[in-house]
């Protein structure tokens, strides 16, 4: 797989996310082994249940399903594949419970218990779970809010989900609604998408591909534009 494409899947995955109103990071979970780590994790993020972006006028279905009732934090991957059958969550995260505990501190929810650690567990083994036909979710009440936690893996390669197994983030999902929402071809009146695109900052060279296309992007688009392309 092109590595230089790795990166930028990467980060156009959190652009996505970015635009649909989550707050996104990586996250390392640290051993005591020196020169060790004990798991990584390409993809935790937070979103608020009232979040609001009706400037844009972006009308498509919510294919993320976002949570409109509690604080949704998304624990994900991000795989270049073409075989769904390998998705899988680190083996250090998944089948270990300390590293387990470590993302649910990070995260800060409460004073960790059992049943949280072995509900996580659960969920973080989603690629075992053959009962599901949608994303892998749960329902946490705390003492500091309600959470769901939703448990998915970001697949540019991937065709459409085809509504059975775990429900997985497809390329063309990503690309569409990036494009829906920056793209200058489809003027709105209460959002402005012509202005100094260096306030992106990292993302800026992604902007400037979408909203200075003549077309519409599509995946391949994408892929063919960025594979020679290095990481800024």
């Amino acid at each position: 797989m092109n590595k230089n494409l790795n990166a930028h899947y990467e980060k156009i995955v959190n652009l996505y996310l970015r635009l649909k109103g989550y707050i996104t990071t990586n996250l390392i979970i640290h051993s005591d082994t020196q020169g060790s780590l004990n798991s990584e994790l390409d993809i935790l993020a937070i979103r608020m249940p009232f979040h609001l972006q009706i400037d844009r006028q972006v009308d498509l279905i919510d294919y993320l399903e976002s949570s409109t009732e509690s604080i949704e934090i998304i624990i994900a991957d991000v795989k270049n594949t073409t075989d769904i059958n390998s998705l899988k969550f680190n083996k250090g995260l998944r089948t270990n419970n300390e590293s387990i505990e470590k993302l649910i501190d990070w995260i800060g929810i409460s004073n960790v218990k059992n049943d949280l650690i072995d509900k996580f567990r659960y969920s973080l083994n989603l690629n075992k779970l053959s009962k599901n036909n949608g994303y892998e979710i749960f329902n946490e009440t705390t003492s500091i809010g309600n959470f769901t936690f939703k448990f998915t893996f970001f697949c540019p390669s991937l065709p459409i989900w085809n509504g059975k197994g775990f429900k997985y983030v497809h390329g063309d999902e990503m690309i569409n609604f990036i494009w829906e929402c920056l793209n200058t071809k489809n003027i709105v009146d209460s959002c402005s998408r012509k202005y100094n695109f260096q306030n992106w900052n990292n993302y800026e060279e992604y902007i400037r591909f979408f909203k200075e296309a003549e077309t519409k992007i599509t995946i391949d688009d994408f892929e063919q534009h960025f594979k020679l392309k290095k990481v800024k």
